[in-house]
């Protein structure tokens, strides 16, 4: 009896040993990182935040040239100066560059040839300027239209012949012209020409002035989209009516580049 009452009395004792080592032990695996029933879970790293995210860009615009435009008759102009410039180039030029500028902003990269090929010597323009543009063709096969843009010269016509009207604006019609000498992509020319003709019609009524075939060499031949295009009259239109219709060209253009 005397030794039960003994064990009786050191159990407690034992007791609170043992419940303050479980106690010691879980602060201490608190302590150390150790949480019971987190095995497999790997600490995860701190977020370090080095910079601000960069904003999503913008689409990709595709540089490669579609359209090359030059100016056989780089020196013409339009009233009240007179025909041509001398010693540089003429209004006609401005309309090229709104016309590619057009082009530019609706995501289609052209190329500008702005050399004057018919000075000193006008009679060798468009030997000068095919062999230009042969070698921008050479250098850039990307090229799907080509583009020799003018005005015309005409003589006793009304006022208004080459005057249209097109999103409210004053505009000078314009004329799609191909070359039918020494010209082995004729065909290809004038459905072309045809095609853009219609499709101006079609978009700003009034403005073109169809199409025509001439017997000469007008660098047809470059290109099966090859054609000259004559963007109003010296007399009967301002460089700004020429430079609207150049806007609306392009328009019509990048509709057959997209």
């Amino acid at each position: 009896m005397a030794r039960m009452a003994r064990n009786e009395k050191n159990g407690p004792g034992l007791l609170f040993i043992v419940v303050t080592l479980i106690v010691v032990a879980v602060v201490g695996a608190r302590f150390f990182g150790f949480i019971p029933g987190d095995e497999g879970e790997e600490p995860q790293p701190p977020v370090v935040r080095t910079e601000d995210p960069q904003p999503p860009q913008g689409d990709v615009i595709d540089v490669t040239p579609k359209v090359l435009v030059f100016h056989s008759h780089a020196s013409e102009n339009y009233k009240p100066k007179d025909s041509h410039e001398r010693g540089s180039f003429g209004d006609v030029v401005r309309v090229g560059e709104a016309f590619v500028q057009e082009l530019e902003s609706l995501g289609i990269a052209a190329i500008h040839d702005k050399t004057i090929h018919d000075q000193p010597r006008y009679s060798e323009a468009f030997l000068n300027s095919e062999k230009k543009a042969n070698e921008l063709l050479a250098a850039n096969p990307s090229v799907q239209i080509v583009l020799d843009i003018h005005r015309d010269g005409l003589e006793d016509k009304p006022d208004d012949y080459t005057k249209a009207r097109a999103n409210d604006v004053d505009v000078a019609k314009i004329l799609f012209v191909v070359g039918d000498k020494d010209n082995d992509h004729l065909e290809n020319n004038i459905a072309f020409a045809q095609a853009m003709s219609d499709a101006m019609e079609k978009e700003y009524p009034g403005v073109t002035r169809g199409v025509r075939v001439f017997k000469s060499d007008y660098s047809g031949e470059l290109h099966p989209n090859s054609i000259m295009i004559l963007v109003g009259d010296w007399r009967g239109n301002t460089v700004e009516e020429a430079v609207a219709s150049g806007r609306l060209l392009a328009r019509v253009v990048a509709s057959f580049i997209k």
